[in-house]
């Protein structure tokens, strides 16, 4: 099984380093150049799925990308985190140790914590390795799921977490084997 994921396209809000959240930003020009500068590549993977996060910003690169016209599941699980009173902060008033405590399912008064990203997103992998064991799979969701991710597959990766950011249209492989 192959498994490929793929951060969406900019937005405004990842130029201006603020929180982005559970909304509906739209790409902006940079995003959508991204998102076709994949196409050709997204187009040689052999794709048996594609499941995309609902959020616009997801479902635009979504469209973007899937020139072979593969099968689209949208899934609640790949949305960005939740950041509620914390959306369009500037990233640089966070504390990271905090935004990133994998034991936190709460953060900031009403803020999702990287605890409840990773308890769906963990729930949502275990499921498609078995309802997918056989299938190649692109995932097209957000920057904290993608670390979220990115930890089901290198447990040992705490420490390093907040530095691994995949960039916007970055496409990451992991191969899944299931013996």
């Amino acid at each position: 099984m192959e498994l490929y994921v793929i951060r969406h396209g900019e937005v405004d809000l990842n130029l201006k380093h603020l929180i982005n959240g559970v909304n509906d930003s739209s790409l902006n020009e940079t995003g959508i150049k991204q998102a076709c500068s994949k196409q050709d590549e997204v187009k040689k993977l052999n794709l048996d799925y594609i499941i995309c996060s609902p959020l616009l910003r997801t479902r635009q690169t979504c469209d973007i990308i899937n020139v072979n016209n593969v099968e689209v599941i949208y899934d609640n699980r790949l949305i960005e985190r939740d950041s509620r009173s914390m959306q369009y902060t500037l990233d640089s008033n966070l504390d990271l140790d905090l935004w990133y405590d994998h034991t936190k399912e709460v953060i900031y008064k009403d803020t999702e914590g990287f605890k409840s990203i990773c308890t769906r997103v963990y729930q949502f992998l275990d499921e498609i390795k078995k309802k997918y064991y056989n299938s190649n799979i692109l995932i097209v969701t957000h920057g904290d799921v993608c670390k979220a991710i990115y930890t089901y597959f290198n447990k040992d990766s705490w420490e390093h977490i907040k530095s691994n950011e995949q960039k916007n249209c970055e496409i990451v492989n992991y191969k899944i084997d299931l013996k």
